[in-house]
C-alpha cells in the first residue's frame, strides 16, 4: 500500500520517485534483427546471416566441429552466437571457480570441518 507523501519519511518519497521513473520510462529498442537459430539454419543461410555483420556482433554466429564421444574420425558442427558462446564460456568459468573454491574450503585437509 502507498501511503500519502505527507506520511512518507523523506528516503520512502526518492525511492518511490525513481520507481516510477524508472516504470514509466521509455522501453529499449529492441535490436534490428532477431536472434538467430542456427541450429535450425544450414551452412549457406549462416553464411548469408553472417555477410550482414561484424566478427564481433552478438548475433554473428561460429561454428566449431566437436568430436562424438567415443569416436576418433567423427566430427559434428556446433554453431551458435558470439552472445551464446560467450555465455557458456562465462558459465563454465564460473563452474570452475565455483568447484576451486568449494575443494580449497570445505576440503578435510583444509582443517575446516
Amino acid at each position: 500500500m502507498i501511503l500519502p507523501l505527507a506520511r512518507q519519511p523523506d528516503g520512502e518519497f526518492y525511492v518511490l520517485f525513481s520507481a516510477i521513473l524508472l516504470l514509466t520510462a521509455a522501453p529499449v529498442a529492441a535490436p534490428a534483427i532477431p536472434e538467430p537459430k542456427p541450429a535450425e539454419m544450414s551452412s549457406a543461410e549462416i553464411r548469408a546471416h553472417n555477410k550482414s555483420l561484424d566478427r564481433t556482433h552478438p548475433y554473428f554466429i561460429k561454428c566449431v566441429r566437436e568430436t562424438d564421444t567415443g569416436s576418433l574420425v567423427a566430427r559434428k558442427p556446433v554453431c551458435k552466437t558470439n552472445e551464446r558462446w560467450s555465455l557458456l564460456e562465462r558459465h563454465g568459468r564460473d563452474s570452475a571457480e565455483q568447484m576451486a573454491t568449494d575443494m580449497t574450503t570445505r576440503s578435510a585437509s583444509s582443517g575446516a570441518n
